[in-house]
């Protein structure tokens, strides 16, 4: 008793051959690229690149048994188109030919694309957090030295008038009022280097702010961008 075993045959056009070679291919070469990352001109790469080429054309070769072309089947002897050939076909519309170089570097646009869009949005989740956190210690910093020269002030204030009122009313220290002056004097210089580190800190909050808006649009025309390509 003899099995016979009959498979259907995969139905394909002329044209899915060339597309399926086209992406298989295109892997081939990007499997090579990343392996062999030298010029087209190296020798080693163009014959290992041929090598790869006729393995393929040879795999297709032999695949041609199982499959329908256009209706034909392609193992039989009035259908027997080698596939070098027929992977060579011009339909009748004008199809431009597959670009390997441009697709692979489509590719590299889009993943470069992906990477900066990822990176943007990270910054865009993470930058109006950091910078009321920046704004608030800056406050926090400002306010603390304020606090801190105006008690200077008030002890200094304090002090001389305890002075002053152990003394002569009518004949005042000299001293005294030498230590006083120099304790005002004292405190109007830390007063201004104060006022002159207040705007420097502004300075650097809108440089933040002004980071963030940057930022911000960059994102945008990402996204319109991204949109138009879909």
């Amino acid at each position: 008793m003899s099995t016979n075993h009959e498979y259907e045959k995969i139905q394909l056009t002329k044209d899915d051959i060339k597309y399926l070679y086209g992406q298989i291919y295109s892997n081939i070469t990007s499997k090579l690229d990343l392996h062999l990352p030298t010029s087209n001109n190296d020798p080693l790469k163009t014959r290992v690149a041929t090598l790869l080429e006729e393995f393929l054309l040879d795999t297709f070769e032999m695949a041609r048994s199982s499959v329908i072309i256009d209706g034909h089947d392609s193992s039989s002897m009035d259908n027997s188109q080698p596939i070098s050939e027929l992977l060579s076909f011009k339909p009748r519309e004008m199809i431009e030919p597959f670009d390997f170089e441009l697709n692979r570097s489509l590719r590299s646009v889009l993943q470069r694309f992906e990477e900066e869009t990822v990176e943007v949005s990270s910054l865009r989740r993470e930058m109006p957090h950091n910078a009321k956190l920046l704004y608030q210690n800056i406050i926090s910093n400002t306010d603390k030295e304020v606090s801190e020269v105006l008690a200077s002030i008030d002890q200094d204030v304090e002090k001389s008038q305890e002075e002053l009122s152990a003394l002569d009313k009518d004949v005042p220290s000299q001293e005294a009022m030498n230590q006083l002056v120099e304790d005002y004097q004292t405190s109007i210089i830390r007063l201004s280097s104060l006022k002159k580190s207040i705007p420097e800190q502004k300075a650097e909050l809108d440089k933040l702010n002004e980071a963030l808006k940057f930022l911000e649009h960059a994102y945008n025309r990402q996204m319109e961008q991204e949109k138009l390509l879909l």
